[in-house]
């Protein structure tokens, strides 16, 4: 009897771990919906039931990140995203989103770390690109941001990046060029 019970209570558990999973990713992907559809509050809800079913879906943690992070709550989205990180080191996207929250918040030394560190691992990666470029231009080093703009843009050619250039330009003078630049930015935007 005892040999037929100790399968048993492992199929059961097996099970109840299956449920739990299953219970979590129905979770979260309400919470993507109502993120999606732009109802962040309900999308946190969600988020955190997905969370408390399953405390060690990483998934969960960086659409949470994401949200928290997309309504100013950087700190909160710096610690999911840390969360993260301890189960995966090398996911660029999450080292991008790690650096625009640490730029939100105006640490660009933890910043740029965590971009470089996304750039390594994916060096064609144009956010991590233009979110360098941004804290070079919060910085007021025009020149260095200047060249990450002109990576990102190498890859991509995206509106803002133009006009952050042009911006870049305009600062230091450059007429011509900033010109150039938000003519790009608008004929991108139609």
């Amino acid at each position: 009897m005892k040999k037929l019970l100790i399968p048993l209570i492992c199929l059961l558990c097996a099970a109840c771990s299956t449920v739990t999973v299953d219970k979590s990713s129905e979770y979260l992907a309400k919470g993507e919906m109502y993120y999606k559809t732009g109802r962040a509050q309900k999308a946190l809800k969600y988020f955190n039931k997905a969370i408390a079913e399953n405390p060690y879906g990483a998934e969960a943690y960086l659409s949470r990140g994401t949200l928290l992070y997309s309504v100013g709550e950087y700190d909160k989205a710096i610690e999911d995203f840390n969360i993260v990180l301890d189960v995966d080191k090398n996911v660029p996207e999450l080292y991008s989103a790690l650096g625009a929250a640490y730029a939100a918040k105006g640490e660009y030394k933890k910043a740029r770390e965590a971009l470089l560190k996304s750039l390594e691992l994916y060096p064609a990666n144009v956010a991590a690109l233009n979110s360098l470029g941004g804290i070079y231009y919060s910085t007021a080093n025009y020149n260095a941001a200047i060249k990450e703009y002109d990576k990102a843009l190498a890859l991509r050619p995206v509106g803002q990046i133009y006009y952050m250039r042009g911006i870049c330009y305009e600062k230091m003078g450059m007429t011509a060029q900033a010109e150039e630049n938000f003519k790009a930015a608008e004929a991108l935007a139609n």
